[in-house]
Order: structure tokens, then C-alpha cells, then sequence
């Protein structure tokens, strides 16, 4: 941006330049040209009448080229001091740019920063999570297996309960029979 400038500036500077000189050299042409025709008029009897009355031209021509040069100076001075001022507009603009460029670079990195320490933090509170429910399914899987246990036993311990009083009943029924036996026979003796 700021090369851009300095070219827009050089051009003006250089097309006043221009100028400047276009008018410097149609003011010399001009009092040339006043000369040559004073030299060529000198040499008759109404010289001094023709030089007193072009005398003041010349003199306002002298004046009009220095005015003239006056106001191409002043033009120069001022394409120079906008171009100097558009200059440092530019300048500016580029730092407040690259300033802007930068903060926003830091805002980034800061919320990437941030946005990886909270993806940290909650890989950190899922893995917590993952083995406190991970320690609860084993401490159930032992309780389970332990009370499968204690209900295997349990039916076990029935079952020769069962098995016993089922033996004795069985045994009992024996002995019942036995004796009804017996009495059934001593009862058809007598």
C-alpha cells in the first residue's frame, strides 16, 4: 500500500516538475521573443516608442511567469505534503491492521488453549467416570457371585434336608409298616 503511494506521489511531483518547467520556458520564449523584436525594431526611429509601450507588457508578462512559477510551487508543495500525509494515513492503517492481525491471532491461540485444557479436563473426568463405573460393575459382579454362592449353598443345604427328612420318612413308613406287620400277624394267631 505504502509503494502505492509513493508512486502516486513521485507522479505528482514529477507532472508539477513538468509544468513547472513548461512555464519557465514559455516565459523565456516569450522575453525572447520580446527581444528579438526589440533588437529588430531598435534600428528604426520608433524604437523608443514601441520599447516604452512593450516595457510594461514585458513587465506584466515578468510578473504573470513569476506568479505562475509562484502557484506551480505552491501546487508542488502541496501534492508533496498530501501525498506525505496520505503516506502516513497509510502507514497507520497498516499498523492498526497488523495490530488488529495479532490481537486476533492471540484470542485464537488463547481459546485453542482453552478449548484443549476443558477437552483435557473432561477426558480427565470421563476416565474418573469410566473406572468408578468400571470398580462398581466388578464390586456387583463379586457381590452377585457371592450371593449366587450363598443361594447355591442354601439350596444344597435344602436339598440334603430334604434328602434326610425324606430318608427318615421313607425309614419311618419302614418301621410303620414293620409294626403293623407284626401286629397284623400276632392279631390272625390268636
Amino acid at each position: 500500500m505504502t509503494n502505492k503511494f509513493d508512486n502516486a506521489a513521485k507522479l505528482v511531483g514529477s507532472t508539477i516538475g513538468t509544468i513547472e518547467a513548461a512555464v519557465s520556458a514559455a516565459g523565456l520564449r516569450v522575453e525572447q521573443g520580446f527581444t528579438e523584436a526589440t533588437a529588430v525594431v531598435s534600428s528604426s526611429s520608433t524604437a523608443e516608442r514601441i520599447e516604452e509601450k512593450t516595457a510594461a507588457t514585458r513587465k506584466a508578462l515578468a510578473k504573470r511567469v513569476t506568479k505562475a512559477k509562484k502557484v506551480v510551487k505552491k501546487q508542488v508543495a502541496s501534492g508533496t505534503k498530501k501525498a506525505t500525509t496520505a503516506k502516513k494515513a497509510a502507514k497507520k492503517k497498516v499498523a492498526t491492521a497488523s495490530k488488529k492481525a495479532a490481537t486476533a491471532k492471540k484470542a485464537a491461540a488463547k481459546r485453542v488453549s482453552s478449548a484443549t485444557s476443558k477437552a483435557k479436563a473432561t477426558k480427565t473426568v470421563a476416565k474418573k467416570r469410566v473406572a468408578s463405573a468400571t470398580k462398581k460393575a466388578s464390586k456387583a459382579r463379586k457381590v452377585a457371585k457371592k450371593r449366587a454362592t450363598s443361594l447355591t449353598a442354601r439350596a444344597n443345604a435344602t436339598k440334603k434336608t430334604a434328602k434326610k427328612r425324606a430318608s427318615s420318612a421313607a425309614s419311618k413308613t419302614k418301621a410303620t409298616k414293620k409294626v403293623a406287620k407284626k401286629r397284623a400277624s400276632t392279631s390272625t394267631k390268636k
